[in-house]
C-alpha cells in the first residue's frame, strides 16, 4: 500500500483569558508527526509527549506567580484535551495509509 504524505494544519485552541489575549500575541507551535507511524503504540506515545510540550509552550506567557501558573496549567490542559479529536483523526488516517506531516497548536480562543 502506498503512503501519501499530507500536511495537516490542525488548530488546537487553548483557553486564554481576555487579559492575556490583550497582553500577548497569538502563538502557534508545529508538532511534527511525519517521522511517526501512528499505527504503532510507541509512536502514539511520542505524539502525546510532543502535544503536551507544545501545549505548555503556546500557553507560556513569561509571567510569574501562582495565579499565572494556574492559568498556564489550565490553558495547557485545555489544549491537550481539544487535541484529542484531531489526534484520533490523524491515527485513523495513518491506519488507512495516509501519513500526515504536522499538527498545529495555538493559544487562540474560539
Amino acid at each position: 500500500m502506498m503512503t501519501r504524505m499530507l500536511t495537516l494544519a490542525l488548530s488546537l485552541a487553548a483557553v486564554a483569558t481576555p487579559a492575556m489575549a490583550a497582553e500577548s500575541e497569538n502563538a502557534t507551535v508545529e508538532v511534527r508527526i511525519d517521522d511517526l507511524d501512528l499505527t504503532r503504540t510507541a509512536d502514539r506515545e511520542r505524539l502525546d509527549t510532543r502535544i503536551k510540550i507544545a501545549a505548555r509552550s503556546v500557553c507560556r506567557s513569561g509571567l510569574r506567580g501562582t495565579a499565572e501558573r494556574a492559568r498556564q496549567s489550565a490553558c495547557a490542559s485545555s489544549a491537550i484535551e481539544k487535541a484529542g479529536l484531531q489526534v484520533a483523526r490523524a491515527i485513523a488516517q495513518a491506519r488507512n495509509g495516509t501519513q500526515l506531516a504536522l499538527l498545529m497548536i495555538d493559544n487562540t480562543t474560539r
